[in-house]
């Protein structure tokens, strides 16, 4: 049998099963919760297969920096299926480490929990749902209970309501408590089964898209909405930016305005080509030499607590690593050309 044949019997078998599911569930079904916290951030570390993703850094690096900042979500920690049994590179010295090993030390650095990431793309390959079950039953202390789809919009556009329905009504029969899209890409409805959702800020102003979180905000399941700039177009044309300008906008156009719109900020750590702890601002510039890291940190304390943020204070030690926490600003977001992209 033709692989183009095989891909079609594994689409029909998904599609009957789904319809199946979407059939055998109650039509009032609605998804239990979205994710708790205030203080979410991403250090993208595991791609499909357990493939370490941050070159010249080891698991000790990733530790060190979730017991630094101690959030409360690592969202989209990890992406497509995982290994347990896989090993991830570690500091010399060190024992070895598996992808088991070291999300449950990644949890334990920040009593926190994992967001992990699917590809809506793996719908059409058959392969979506098994993915979902072995993430929902991975050997990680707290377990993982709520899944982001990426490829949101793609999905939506190219699939029937009954089999975007079945999609969302099959992921919450295995036993998942929210489901989150991205929204980056323009707003598609998620029928009341989404409890939250990503959107992104735009790169020609720098400020959150209002009218994308105008849009999610119209589906009263949707409970949290989680902004983002380190989706791969607007990360690399933020990375062009002078350290100065991005803590600048970071500082001014983003955070403040998290308690204002009703969302909250995914501070990007870390990724494959972008990382914040050598991003240096200026020594004499208003953030006197302090690492993105050190922004980003203080700016998490500072609207960490519900989005009420307590007398500023500048700490000034450890430039790179400590807290900056700037002066209140009194910015707003504005309307904004969308940024968006997947990943």
């Amino acid at each position: 049998m033709g692989m183009s044949a095989t891909l079609a019997i594994l689409q029909q078998q998904q599609t009957t099963d789904a319809t199946a599911t979407a059939q055998s569930t109650s039509s009032s079904m609605s998804p239990a919760s979205h994710p708790p916290g205030t203080k979410f951030i991403r250090i993208r570390t595991l791609e499909s297969k357990s493939a370490w993703s941050l070159e010249g850094f080891d698991a000790q690096h990733v530790l060190k920096e979730i017991a630094d900042l101690k959030p409360d979500v690592l969202e989209r920690f990890v992406s497509g299926p995982q290994s347990v049994d896989a090993l991830v590179p570690v500091a010399p010295g060190y024992p070895p480490m598996t992808v088991g090993q070291f999300l449950n030390a990644s949890t334990k650095a920040c009593g926190c929990y994992v967001i992990p990431r699917l590809s809506l793309y793996d719908y059409d390959k058959g392969t979506l749902f098994t993915e979902a079950q072995g993430l929902l039953n991975f050997p990680v202390s707290p377990h993982m209970r709520y899944l982001s789809l990426d490829n949101w919009g793609p999905f939506a556009s190219n699939h029937t309501p009954d089999e975007v329905k079945g999609m969302f009504q099959r992921l919450y029969s295995q036993g998942w408590t929210g489901i989150g899209v991205n929204e980056c890409n323009g707003y598609s409805p998620s029928y009341g089964y989404a409890t939250f959702a990503d959107f992104c800020v735009g790169a020609t102003y720098w400020r959150p898209d209002r009218d994308a979180l105008a849009s999610i905000h119209t589906e009263p399941n949707i409970k949290l909405v989680l902004l983002y700039i380190d989706f791969p177009q607007p990360m690399t044309d933020f990375s062009q930016l002078q350290p100065d300008r991005e803590a600048w906008i970071l500082v001014h156009r983003i955070a403040p305005a998290q308690s204002e719109d009703g969302f909250r900020f995914v501070y990007p750590i870390q990724q494959d080509f972008w990382d914040s702890a050598s991003r240096l601002t200026s020594q004499g510039g208003p953030f006197r030499g302090h690492s993105l890291y050190g922004v980003m940190k203080g700016l998490m304390a500072q609207y960490g607590t519900g989005g009420v943020p307590p007398p500023s204070v500048a700490h000034n030690h450890n430039k790179h690593g400590d807290p900056f926490i700037p002066s209140q600003s009194n910015s707003t977001s504005a309307l904004v050309l969308m940024g968006g992209d997947s990943d």
